[in-house]
């Protein structure tokens, strides 16, 4: 390989010598056919030094197999399903990693030749046939060859893409289809399928395009014949279409508006032992009898009821489904349709993951108008998964929310308050003329008294004085503390609420130390914390151990690797904003989502 390599090299040399040699002694006389045919041979000669010059990089003498799977790393596809100027199709919501784009594509078969080869040889780079791409649609196919073939749809199918369908059928693993409706899919979704793994149906992006009569109808989709079909995503469809869904393992049913809903839903997941991930949007039907239905899912990882309408429709599906406690739930009511009641809380205490919590979060926020009712948000993690639920209107105090935990084995509690003054600038309202939301003491003290366990309290610092009062059980014989194991408090000092102060955090500790016989304190000041950074106080040597701790992010407390990583366009992950609160951010609306 060398002595060739190296011959080659030298041939090259002696061609671009003789070619620059013969024209420069000639110049002077040739006419312009001559000169277009010299120009053609240095062009020659210099195409052949830059491969030569290719050849000779480091790079280029990797085998193809590695070259391959490093391109492989490049291309990516989005989540999105609204961009800024247009509407696009959401590809694949369950995973990262779809397509290459042909941009993406394009740069790296202009690097040189090589390249192109390369990367013209990989079918998997060019399986998917996008209805949109008519100009690219056949070189798609073609350098496919026989392997896995994906393709998107939009509305009517084109004669192209459905001819593709038929003829292609037996290697079709993925179908993306929007702005279907129910007279297209009987028409054009009647082959088989056995080879189809993912399945995504959509309509027009916010209302959807609900055609009289399609919520009553159930067509039939590939004669029924789906036997690897493992994830299905239906957004605004609004007939109900009828799969095999037997090896099922990610479901997600967003804005569908069915007759009987609940009962079409649970009837899926019902014929789908497989299933582990699962996101219902906008569920609002209340009608259905689930009670002859039997679902149980041994290796459950993610529920995510999302945009809830009615409370009711989530009871009814808590109540039905069989989770194990591995089984991370989250649980978020739509803007518009005001917040969970104290109704909804039974169910979720009664879940398996609810009884294996051991770190809590309350966030409370107070409403205008009402400084009696509050919105909490609950959160509660064991070491393996957790389960989220907001808002939770609450009227006088935390017992409703906190009684669902398993008070005997909770070991870390965080107690937070959304600023009341920053909700009612919001509002448009004075705050001087609103009156401040403060915690009971003596039914706060209520609700942590069966927290025996409890080792660590973690306290925005609104709340710090209700919380000092309600740990002091003034009616006990002996001066004890409230928790037995407490033995470390943190004092979060918020970005727009300065008092108390450091100094006054300490003292309030402090006063109660002889009782609370805390062996660690530690004050926490938020980035955008408004008042002065105390470093020690006057009080400091009264406790073992105490820090003043300056954070570049709001804290938050420990989650399983299952809350915090993103698994796919749905499920990005909990954190918390500013204030304290988890917030959720759905990829699929995200304008970029490019992973490093």
């Amino acid at each position: 390989m060398a002595d060739t390599a190296n011959t080659h090299h030298e041939n090259v040399v002696q061609l671009s010598k003789a070619v620059s040699a013969g024209v420069q002694r000639s110049l002077g006389g040739m006419s312009i056919p001559d000169i277009r045919v010299a120009e053609g041979e240095l062009t020659t000669a210099v195409v052949m030094l830059r491969s030569a010059l290719n050849a000779a990089v480091p790079f280029h003498r990797l085998p193809p197999e590695i070259m391959k799977a490093i391109f492989w790393l490049v291309p990516t596809m989005q989540y999105h399903l609204v961009g800024r100027n247009s509407q696009s199709h959401i590809v694949d919501i369950w995973e990262r990693r779809h397509y290459a784009r042909m941009n993406e594509l394009f740069t790296l078969m202009l690097v040189c030749r090589h390249w192109r080869d390369i990367v013209a040889a990989i079918p998997s780079f060019w399986n998917t046939i996008n209805q949109a791409h008519q100009s690219s649609r056949t070189t798609f196919l073609e350098r496919s060859r026989f392997g896995p073939l994906k393709v998107v749809l939009h509305n009517t199918p084109s004669a192209f893409m459905s001819t593709l369908c038929d003829r292609e059928y037996a290697r079709l693993v993925a179908i993306y289809h929007c702005n279907i409706t129910a007279t297209t899919a009987q028409e054009y979704l009647g082959f088989l399928a056995p080879a189809l793994e993912v399945l995504d149906l959509s309509n027009s992006w916010f209302f959807g395009r609900r055609i009289l009569g399609e919520s009553v109808q159930t067509i039939q989709l590939f004669r029924g014949h789906t036997p690897r079909l493992r994830q299905l995503n239906l957004h605004h469809v609004h007939w109900f279409p009828e799969l095999q869904v037997s090896a099922l393992t990610h479901l997600s049913v967003d804005m569908c508006r069915w007759d009987d809903f609940l009962a079409k839903v649970m009837g899926i997941i019902a014929s789908a032992p497989g299933l582990i991930d699962l996101v219902l949007s906008a569920v609002s039907s209340t009608t259905p009898d689930v009670e002859t239905l039997n679902t149980s899912y041994p290796d459950y990882s993610r529920l995510h009821l999302r945009y809830v309408v009615t409370e009711e429709a989530v009871i009814a599906i808590l109540a039905k489904l069989s989770l194990p406690s591995t089984t991370v739930v989250d649980i978020v009511k739509a803007l518009d349709a005001h917040h969970f009641t104290a109704n909804v809380l039974p169910t979720l205490s009664n879940l398996p993951v609810t009884k294996t919590v051991t770190r809590a979060s309350i966030a409370m926020m107070p409403v205008v108008n009402d400084h009696h009712f509050m919105m909490a948000q609950l959160t509660g993690v064991s070491d393996v998964a957790g389960i989220l639920c907001t808002p939770v209107g609450l009227r006088g105090d935390l017992a409703p929310v906190a009684s669902i935990l398993p008070a005997q084995q909770l070991r870390e509690l965080w107690l937070m308050l959304v600023p009341t003054h920053e909700i009612v600038i919001m509002a448009g309202g004075d705050p001087d003329f609103f009156p401040a939301f403060v915690l009971d003491p003596d039914a706060l003290r209520e609700t942590l008294r069966p927290m025996a366990a409890l080792e660590t309290l973690v306290v925005w610092s609104t709340v710090l004085p209700s919380v000092v009062e309600a740990l002091v059980d003034h009616g006990a014989r002996a001066s004890r503390p409230l928790c037995p194991k407490l033995s470390c408090v943190r004092v979060v000092l918020t970005r727009s609420t300065p008092a108390p102060q450091a100094e006054e955090a300490v003292s309030l500790l402090d006063a109660q130390q002889d009782i609370l016989r805390l062996a660690r304190v530690q004050i926490n000041y938020l980035p955008k914390y408004a008042g002065e950074k105390v470093e020690r106080t006057e009080f400091d040597h009264h406790f073992p151990s105490i820090e003043y701790v300056t954070l570049d992010h709001t804290p938050t407390m420990e989650m399983p690797p299952v809350c915090m990583h993103e698994a796919h366009a749905r499920w990005t992950g909990w954190k918390v904003d500013d204030d304290g609160v988890q917030i959720r951010e759905d990829g699929e609306l995200r304008e970029d989502m490019h992973m490093s």
